[in-house]
């Protein structure tokens, strides 16, 4: 993973050299022009072929913008696919070699979100928050969650953003081949940082307790690099980390996930 991330670095330092100062210049000629909706086509993949025989696959759609003094909307959907297949060669007492293949299905999930603001003040707002998503690895069926609630902005600035949110979820899934449905309590938190005019860091976290059993939640965290390559594509490489303190029988607790792929701006 140290060589990954050595790599990606290298790369994003040397798509910011080649090319701040076209960003640079796209910047300052629309920095006048009204906030609107943008649309980014997210892709990742990821094969090895040897003794073993791996495939990972990344696919997302995300839509987010902001008009001042109105509010502003976050919406997407990602799709996550992964596979090993490992070969073993045996030999039989004649010297006959057989190569026999096993397939393991390692990634399954797929998720749509939506998160609108309505502005209230200049640094508060309310919310309606709703996210969709299965894990056939994690023996998730399915998991809805959607609810209102308020939030402040405690950094709000053309570089920087800093929110805090809160407020009821209600929560519809069934895990493991049980069926339940709670109310639950939202609290998030989300930071942004143009760190370089073609340069963005992007951070979440969310908590979801269930009201009645603060022992039943569901913690998830993200932090994300994105470097322009040109106009519309981007380099990204984004950590998630996802927690669920009652998981299905027999499964892990914490699932994590590092994607790099490109973005492409719609």
């Amino acid at each position: 993973m140290k060589k990954i991330w050595m790599v990606l670095t290298v790369l994003a330092l040397a798509v910011t050299a080649s090319a701040a100062e076209k960003k640079a210049k796209k910047a300052a000629a629309e920095e006048a022009a009204p906030a609107g909706l943008a649309t980014a086509l997210n892709a990742g993949l990821t094969m090895t072929d040897g003794n073993s025989e791996t495939l990972a696959a990344n696919v997302g759609l995300k839509t987010e913008g902001e008009k001042e003094g109105l509010g502003s909307v976050l919406a997407g959907a990602e799709f996550n696919y992964g596979e090993n297949t490992v070969k073993t060669e045996t030999t039989d007492e004649a010297g006959v070699v057989t190569v026999t293949e096993n397939d393991e299905k390692t990634i399954e999930n797929a998720k749509i979100f939506a998160n609108a603001k309505k502005t209230l003040t200049p640094k508060t707002f309310g919310y309606v928050d709703g996210s969709a998503l299965y894990d056939d690895v994690a023996d998730i069926d399915y998991r809805a969650t959607l609810g209102p609630g308020l939030g402040f902005y405690l950094v709000k600035n053309d570089k920087r953003e800093l929110s805090f949110e809160a407020g009821p979820s209600y929560v519809w899934e069934e895990v493991g081949g049980v069926s339940d449905d709670y109310l639950a309590l939202r609290f998030a938190e989300r930071y942004t940082c143009q760190a370089l005019e073609n340069a963005k860091l992007v951070q979440s976290l969310e908590y979801v307790p269930e009201a009645e059993d603060f022992d039943n939640y569901l913690l998830v965290g993200e932090i994300g690099v994105e470097a322009a390559m040109n106009e519309r594509l981007n380099l990204r490489v984004v950590l998630q980390d996802k927690y669920d303190n009652t998981p299905a029988a027999g499964k892990e607790r914490n699932d994590v996930s590092l994607i790099a792929g490109i973005g492409i701006s719609l």
